[in-house]
């Protein structure tokens, strides 16, 4: 399998954790991408340019971080990531995914010219994450992918957007944070 990826990106950074979890990291050839750059290796691969992206064994492209997931969930080995209760755990990366779009979608508009940025909508994109934040509540003794997803949106807050602060209104939350990412599969792919 081939993989294109950026390390700062939460998204790809979900999958590289869900394949070191599913010990799948033998069997992809990682390809490190600024899709910034529309760099041609990933323009052959998929016309969108965006990462993660994922060329599977039998010649398949998969786009989609939460998607790859699940495609690593199926063919690796160990504790299923999805498992039985698959709406719920779904349902949760789904927050998890909202979650990380409103704090990458902060840091792209903070790379715009100050002329242009649109303090309205990073001011949204903030009352999502604090609305979020407060209906969070990790569970112990799991890591499935939902946990996966929620582990990649508080540390890319770290990473990205420390103004935030989320660590002192979240104590369990930050806890969690601290706890899992001791993981091999957490502390292997820090940006």
């Amino acid at each position: 399998m081939k993989l294109y990826n950026n390390r700062p990106s939460p998204y790809g950074r979900k999958v590289l954790i869900a394949a070191h979890e599913k010990s799948l990291m033998k069997r992809i050839t990682l390809f490190a991408i600024d899709p910034w750059s529309d760099p041609s290796a990933l323009l052959a691969v998929t016309p969108i340019g965006k990462v993660p992206a994922l060329v599977t064994d039998d010649g398949a492209v998969i786009t989609d971080s939460t998607i790859i997931s699940e495609y690593f969930d199926a063919v690796g080995d160990g504790r299923a990531l999805i498992g039985d209760d698959r709406f719920e755990v779904m349902a949760r990366v789904a927050l998890m995914q909202g979650l990380i779009d409103a704090a990458f979608a902060t840091v792209i508009e903070r790379r715009r010219p100050t002329e242009r940025r649109w303090d309205d909508w990073v001011s949204r994109q903030h009352r999502a994450i604090a609305r979020t934040l407060e209906i969070v509540a990790p569970v112990d003794d799991r890591f499935d992918l939902g946990d996966i997803a929620l582990a990649c949106a508080l540390a890319y807050l770290d990473f990205r957007l420390p103004e935030i602060a989320w660590r002192c209104a979240h104590r369990t939350l930050a806890a969690w944070l601290d706890e899992v990412g001791r993981r091999p599969s957490m502390q292997a792919t820090a940006p």
